[in-house]
């Protein structure tokens, strides 16, 4: 039960626990984020997958705590790809601004993550 409320909004969570169905919602805007490590094949080829794994969980936990920070919902990991969104699981009048904030720090901390912490 923990997994869906790390995955999904807290309503649904909530009716998925409860084994209740979930309609689908209608947005007029939201605001999407959409990041992908520039080099990624390259630094995956040329680093052990241990260390590839590091790299993205010290990144992930940095934009993951960027997103709470900013009230940001995280829609998705897969590979070196973010996905969070704004305006969807709540309304948001400044959704556009909490991306664009959201943006520059996620920025800030992929230019101080290292790739390889022993080098």
């Amino acid at each position: 039960e923990e997994l869906l409320f790390e995955v999904f909004p807290k309503h649904v969570a909530h009716a998925l626990a409860e084994g209740r169905k979930v309609e689908p919602e209608h947005r007029e805007e939201v605001t999407i984020f959409f990041s992908d490590i520039v080099g990624f094949t390259t630094i995956s080829s040329t680093i052990p997958a241990m260390k590839v794994s590091d790299l993205l969980d010290r990144l992930y936990h940095k934009f993951d705590d960027l997103s709470s920070f900013h009230d940001v919902f995280k829609l998705e990991t897969i590979g070196d790809a973010y996905m969070a969104v704004t305006n969807l699981i709540k309304d948001q009048d400044d959704h556009v601004k909490r991306i664009a904030m959201f943006s520059i720090d996620a920025v800030k901390a992929a230019n101080e993550t290292l790739i390889d912490l022993d080098d």
